[in-house]
C-alpha cells in the first residue's frame, strides 16, 4: 500500500481523493460562458472560441494563444487561488476562475 501512495502522490494524484476533472469554457457573443468557474488542483480548463473573431485568455498566471473561430486551449490548475482573466483583444471581457 506505502508504494501506491508514493506513486499515486508522484502522479499528482491522492489516495481515495477525486480524479482529475475537465470543464468547458465557452467563448461566445464576447463573453466566457460561464463567467465564474469553480474548479480543484490538478483539474483541467477548455476555452472553446465559438465567435468570428480572435481571442486570447489573459491572467496573471496563464495566458492563452490567440484562438480563431473553433479553435480551443487547455490549462491545467496547479495551485489554489482565485484568477480573474480577461480576453487580451476585448478587455470587457471578464471571466474568474477559482481553485481550490
Amino acid at each position: 500500500m506505502w508504494i501506491l501512495s508514493v506513486l499515486l502522490v508522484r502522479l499528482g494524484a491522492s489516495a481515495g481523493g477525486p480524479p482529475p476533472k475537465t470543464y468547458n469554457v465557452a467563448i461566445k457573443g464576447f463573453k466566457f460562458v460561464p463567467e465564474k468557474l469553480e474548479a480543484d488542483v490538478g483539474d483541467t480548463i477548455v476555452w472553446k472560441n465559438e465567435d468570428i473573431v480572435p481571442h486570447i485568455v489573459t491572467a496573471g498566471k496563464f495566458k492563452s494563444k490567440s484562438m480563431n473561430k473553433g479553435e480551443s486551449w487547455t490549462f491545467r490548475t496547479k495551485q489554489k487561488g482565485s484568477f480573474s482573466y480577461i480576453c487580451r483583444f476585448h478587455p470587457t471581457m471578464k471571466g474568474e476562475l477559482i481553485v481550490h
